[in-house]
């Protein structure tokens, strides 16, 4: 998991890049670690596509990859990718379907970048054309058959890119690159990003390629469930699981401004680290929908009912924590903010709230998300656990970055945050962790 450095404040001196009696500031474990967790992220994606397009959900068994180069890398399908994900930056680029807003001041500089927010329109362009598609008789369900040389390209695509981003970041003043990548190691400032916000000209690289995941992700989904029309395996559990999912994408998509103050946005930069991770998404985030396709299973329809209560239970949580924290963001002196007991920080005009959802837990909005990803899987029973790969890695993941984030702020805020945590003593759920 991640072991992000401490970054500083702005105003602050910057971290002089790693050396061997500094490692500190290294994540993954510095290279070494980060060869092996990139092996390891492009050889899982790879192992679920195989089962993906086998229908073998046996977590053990090993994959039965073709020798046959065609089946890993095809001009068609090398052509379908790069072509639909060109059309999503021309899409953001167009002036239609959402407004420019500004960003939270980046980590680097203290810039303020403007973002074309149109996502929700981009994805409901996505969808539409996609169901045209299958209503006119084309073949959509060759995208999962093609899943695995649209992958192989996907790969090389971001290798090249990732490349192309470093020898631009090289260009910039030390003081524009990302603090993560000014280390001794060519090989890991590649890996983790010597940029945070990699531009040309508006096109926003890092929104882009982010928000064309999750795209890609429902696109699958919509294929798995024509898969499934087809194949008669269009079950309660495949139709529940399906509109959760869309639902929380279009919520994400809906209210996309707050994406720009995500940790993925502000903190991380844009290496074939994190390019690796926003390819992943289409590919593995479809596991539920995908086996629910191919094996026809569903559940009694009292324990989908219960399952709708835990998601929409982390729905709650989810988004009411997530406005309350960016409204307060916005204008800490609402009235609405009025009986809300805040803790003052030696940030001019930054409190820290100890209040509302934010008094019950230091992370409520992980909670919420941890709850809707359980509920992605609890429709699939507990047959086979590859299904609830996505959920267990969430958890992993959300409890190093609470620990991360934690880190960061004492840094930050000096002994206020341990006036907070006194307040505020549980990290992401609450009465238990």
């Amino acid at each position: 998991m991640q072991r992000r450095p401490l970054r500083p404040h702005k105003g602050e001196q910057h971290l002089e890049p790693n050396t061997n009696d500094d490692k500190e500031y290294y994540q993954y474990g510095g290279p070494k670690g980060a060869f092996f967790t990139s092996v390891c992220f492009v050889g899982l994606t790879y192992i679920v596509v195989e089962k993906i397009q086998s229908g073998k959900w046996q977590l053990l068994r090993l994959p039965e990859f073709s020798g046959n180069i065609r089946d890993w890398l095809d001009p068609g399908a090398a052509a379908l990718f790069l072509g639909w994900l060109g059309a999503q930056f021309v899409l953001y680029l167009l002036p239609i379907g959402g407004p420019i807003e500004l960003g939270a001041p980046t980590k680097d500089n203290g810039r303020k970048l403007a973002y074309r927010l149109n996502g929700f329109f981009v994805f409901m362009l996505n969808m539409i054309c996609l169901s045209v598609f299958a209503y006119v008789g084309l073949r959509i369900t060759i995208l999962t058959q093609m899943a695995l040389q649209m992958l192989t390209t996907g790969i090389l695509t971001f290798f090249l890119l990732s490349i192309i981003l470093y020898i631009k970041a090289m260009t910039l003043r030390p003081r524009d690159r990302s603090p993560c990548g000014q280390t001794a190691s060519t090989y890991y400032n590649w890996f983790i990003g010597a940029e945070l916000h990699p531009r040309f000209g508006f096109l926003d690289l890092k929104m882009v390629l982010f928000r064309s995941g999750i795209i890609g992700w429902m696109i699958f989904n919509l294929v798995n469930i024509v898969d499934a029309s087809e194949a008669g395996h269009l079950t309660p559990s495949l139709l529940l699981v399906s509109g959760l999912q869309l639902v929380y994408v279009m919520d994400t998509f809906w209210f996309e401004a707050g994406m720009l103050v995500s940790r993925d946005i502000i903190h991380e930069a844009l290496g074939f680290n994190l390019l690796s991770l926003f390819l992943m998404i289409p590919f593995t985030f479809c596991v539920q929908t995908r086996y629910l396709a191919t094996t026809g299973f569903t559940l009694p329809w009292y324990c989908l009912i219960t399952i709708l209560g835990l998601n929409l239970t982390g729905y709650w949580i989810l988004r009411g924590s997530n406005s309350e924290k960016n409204n307060f963001r916005r204008n800490p002196k609402d009235p609405a903010f009025a009986n809300y007991q805040t803790l003052p920080t030696r940030i001019k005009g930054k409190s820290l709230l100890v209040s509302g959802w934010w008094g019950l837990s230091r992370h409520p909005n992980y909670f919420g998300d941890i709850l809707i990803s359980f509920s992605f899987a609890l429709p699939t029973g507990f047959g086979y656990f590859l299904p609830y790969l996505n959920p267990l890695f969430l958890v992993m993941m959300l409890v190093d970055r609470e620990r991360t984030d934690g880190a960061e702020c004492r840094q930050r805020y000096g002994d206020v945050w341990d006036k907070y945590c006194e307040k505020v003593k549980y990290r992401i759920i609450p009465y238990v962790y």
